[in-house]
């Protein structure tokens, strides 16, 4: 199969979809101004990815010794064992009783998703798939994952970025609980209502309950480390982490402490710039940026480039399904604010207000608007079409019992 071009020709949720349809096995280069990364497959499933900005086992050591599971000591021992043996590092960790070997699994595949899910922000690269009889990987310690896993994740990480970005623009922010460590509540699923934006507490207490995952994270929130401090010392990926920390945002539970220090320096200097530059430079830089992210917000919010006709219909399905799961958390924002107030929200603007959910979800991927009828007991909750009208298979009609959903 012979399959190159540029990503603008022939967006990434094709070719992954079309490497996993024809179940091919070998090696898709992409590569970038800043970047190349490899992804290898067999038999249509994501085995390896590798990236030239860091190699993966550059990463997994890293990640390793940051997560407190191996000493910097240890990490330079089995590094130089891979020097004699030419032996994978993960598989030197494992043998070698350096690591368990849930340990590695857990760690390759959060790197691995997390280079492959990278290339889903490009807008602009080249691709090329060098079909192979057979490629080579860790078979022993990484699960491989479908084409359709990765497109569905990869197309939900486009769209909620956005969001997310909004209030974390950077790695390098810090920041701090903002509630005591005592009135967290450990529980053994996600949170009450799940998705961007919600609050949860205990049922049955006034503490916050967080999930063990959540819990895990919160832990690392310090007023000290980064963004890109707690992720490394999750052990997730990062948008995982990101969305997470969105969450406790909305929740009140963390807040903004600072910069990191690369970051505040970085930033210290561009002040310095600015301060000296003639004020006609600045306002025309001002003006210039305010174009240019004026032309970015005109494009669809659900960008994601290269769509062939062959493959629209999958794109198409994969957009109504992020249609209707906004449609549910904005449905799951309105039960809470009945069971806060006993009675229904005026409008879908007031549970945003009271950060229930983000803003963005008050439109579908397309940019409409969702329609919303409060009815004294009950309300009416719809995605509409490009006419104004109640879409069928979209339309929720709620009665509130007294006091609760």
């Amino acid at each position: 199969m012979a399959l190159e071009g540029t990503i603008k020709d022939f967006g990434l949720p094709d070719i992954f979809q079309l490497i996993g349809l024809q179940r091919k096995t070998g090696i898709l280069t992409l590569t970038s101004e800043k970047e190349n990364v490899t992804v290898t497959f067999e038999n249509g499933m994501v085995v390896m990815a590798d990236s030239s900005s860091k190699r993966l086992e550059d990463r997994l050591g890293n990640v390793l010794v940051k997560q407190g599971k191996l000493s910097g000591e240890r990490l330079e021992e089995a590094l130089e064992t891979q020097t004699r043996t030419l032996q994978r590092l993960g598989h030197i960790l494992a043998t070698g009783g350096y690591i368990t070997s849930k340990d590695l699994k857990d760690a390759l595949q959060v790197q691995v998703s997390q280079i492959v899910f990278k290339v889903f922000r490009w807008r602009d690269g080249h691709y090329q798939f060098d079909a192979t009889e057979s490629v080579d990987y860790d078979r022993e310690n990484f699960v491989p994952m479908s084409a359709d896993f990765i497109l569905m994740e990869g197309i939900r990480m486009v769209d909620e970025w956005p969001i997310i970005e909004r209030k974390i623009p950077s790695f390098d922010i810090v920041f701090r609980p903002a509630v005591d460590q005592g009135q967290i509540e450990v529980g053994g699923g996600e949170d009450v209502l799940g998705g961007l934006g919600a609050p949860a507490r205990a049922a049955s207490s006034a503490k916050i309950r967080l999930s063990p995952d959540e819990e895990r994270i919160f832990r690392r929130v310090d007023g000290v480390r980064t963004v890109q401090g707690i992720i490394d010392a999750s052990g997730a990926g990062e948008f995982e982490v990101c969305r997470t920390l969105f969450d406790f945002l909305n929740r009140n539970l963390i807040a903004r402490a600072g910069m990191g220090e690369a970051r505040a320096s970085r930033e210290h200097v561009e002040e310095s710039i600015v301060s000296a530059t003639p004020g006609y430079v600045v306002t025309g830089l001002v003006a210039l940026l305010a174009a240019a992210g004026a032309f970015a917000q005109a494009r669809s919010p659900f960008a994601v480039t290269g769509l062939s006709p062959v493959l629209r219909q999958s794109y198409h399905d994969v957009v109504e399904a992020v249609t209707v799961s906004r449609l549910q958390r904005l449905d799951l924002a309105l039960q809470a604010h009945h069971l806060a107030t006993g009675d229904p929200a005026e409008s879908l603007q007031e549970v945003v207000n009271r950060g229930l959910v983000d803003d963005a979800y008050l439109t579908d991927p397309r940019g409409r608007p969702y329609h919303y009828v409060p009815r004294g007991t009950g309300y009416l909750l719809s995605a509409v079409d490009d006419q104004g009208r109640d879409r069928p298979g979209a339309i929720i009609e709620r009665t509130l019992l007294a006091g609760r959903p």
